[in-house]
């Protein structure tokens, strides 16, 4: 296991990702229509994999510690009970994805966001594919697999961060609620963004 460093494009804001290994946490790439949107409502789609995949590192919050620029950490929700999007203001940097609440100990780490030369050999092999159907047309083929898999790891995980006291240990939250207002999308802004 290594520790990682998350840093947004212009180096503003940082933040540590501890104990990172494929044991404690799962590589897995999601193409649906609202990671393609939360990207473009942030005009960050270079992020994006070829043919709008985001790639992402599962794994439990009590792993994530801010380092710098905490005053820089927004949220965006496409609507508003969708997943919260976590990105860095300053640059609009999308960093992390998380439920609505600290019942389920889950966190998305945004892979492009990850520093270093070992990030690939530390988060490991990806394991799931998934809503490849929503992707752009191209001539690579994708192809789903892994969905069950993933699944079973982010409850396995949360299962074992409850063992441990861990399941509310989560800096973006405070007291049950987010540390930032999520600003959620207007139903014309979620439109525009959506492929």
């Amino acid at each position: 296991m290594v520790d990682l460093a998350i840093s947004c494009r212009c180096g503003q804001f940082g933040a540590k990702l501890k104990n990172v290994s494929p044991k404690t946490g799962s590589h897995v790439q999601c193409y649906c229509k609202d990671c393609q949107a939360g990207a473009k409502a942030l005009g960050a789609e270079e992020t994006l994999l070829p043919r709008g995949g985001s790639d992402i590192y599962q794994t439990i919050p009590a792993n994530l510690e801010l380092t710098k620029g905490q005053e820089h950490l927004a949220c965006l929700r496409l609507s508003p009970k969708g997943l919260m999007r976590w990105y860095a203001s300053c640059c609009d940097t999308p960093v992390f994805n998380t439920l609505g609440g600290t019942k389920l100990a889950f966190i998305g780490v945004s892979v492009p966001a990850m520093q270093g030369d070992g990030v690939g050999k530390a988060i490991g092999k990806v394991i799931a594919v998934v809503h490849t159907k929503d992707a752009p047309f191209g001539t690579e083929p994708l192809k789903d697999y892994g969905f069950n898999k993933a699944g079973f790891n982010v409850l396995a995980r949360h299962f074992g961060a409850l063992m441990r006291g861990q399941v509310k240990d989560n800096p973006l939250f405070k007291g049950g609620e987010p540390v930032v207002e999520p600003r959620v999308l207007s139903k014309a802004e979620r439109k525009a963004a959506t492929p």
